[in-house]
């Protein structure tokens, strides 16, 4: 059906937009594209060119994963510890590694060398500890998601300095926000002699008014207890279907 309908579209794109499309967004190899490049509907002077899905492959890679930690779920691993539970392979640090693997690749979509550099940083920093850091292909260059830890131990004197200044700014202004608003953001650029934009003082204002507002839903405890027995209720109903069924569908995953 799926492939009725995207050959239907570019099919009768010329009669209904004048427009011809040039580029199919997908996954892997996909009957889909197979279908319009079989098909040509421009005829041959006008090939359609097939751009990967980067949100695809990086919800493959969580889905792998989860996968992975549901196999191992139950079995013990070298350290005499189950895959899963506090401070190693939980849903959150899933997340987070699908994160940052969808952005190195879209980062470095112009070089395969940097891409796999970049892939493998998140996993070095990911497993890193203060007794074996694995920091080696962390980016150094101060002004990109550099990796303080190994910034401020190696290099010049000059650039340790420059990284913990960075760093020291950095947790100012967190800190700042988080105690005074975002709003406290207007009185900082105003010591620097900055022009503040009226949109950006009511924009600032708006954040603040939201963030206060979840914080008091938040605080009530009828709303905690409300969000705290639905996720337990959806967990184990998620844990028990794939307990007796297995996994039957996952997207990316067959």
């Amino acid at each position: 059906m799926e492939v009725d309908g995207m050959l239907r579209i570019f099919n009768r794109s010329e009669k209904l937009h004048n427009l011809k499309y040039s580029n199919y967004i997908g996954y892997g190899d996909t009957k889909t594209f197979n279908a319009l490049s079989e098909n040509k509907p421009y005829g041959d002077d006008h090939l359609i060119q097939k751009i990967e899905c980067v949100g695809h492959v990086q919800k493959k890679m969580g889905t792998r994963l989860r996968k992975l930690k549901l196999v191992y779920s139950k079995k013990k691993l070298s350290d005499g510890k189950t895959i899963g539970g506090k401070g190693r392979l939980t849903d959150s640090l899933i997340d987070k590694l699908a994160h940052y693997y969808g952005n190195a690749i879209r980062c470095n979509s112009t070089s395969v060398k940097e891409m796999r550099k970049a892939i493998w940083a998140v996993w070095g920093h990911s497993c890193s500890t203060d007794d074996e850091p694995m920091h080696w292909f962390c980016p150094t260059n101060p002004n990109t998601w550099s990796c303080i830890c190994r910034l401020i131990s190696s290099g010049t004197p000059e650039e340790m300095f420059r990284s913990l200044q960075i760093a020291e700014i950095a947790a100012n202004l967190a800190t700042s926000v988080f105690n005074d608003g975002n709003q406290i953001l207007i009185t900082i650029l105003e010591k620097f002699g900055l022009k503040i934009n009226r949109n950006v003082c009511v924009s600032l204002a708006e954040r603040d008014n939201r963030r206060i507002f979840t914080s008091r839903q938040r605080r009530l405890e009828s709303s905690f207890e409300a969000r705290r027995a639905k996720k337990i209720k959806k967990s184990k109903e998620i844990e028990l279907f794939q307990e007796q069924e297995g996994i039957s569908y996952d997207p990316g995953a067959f």
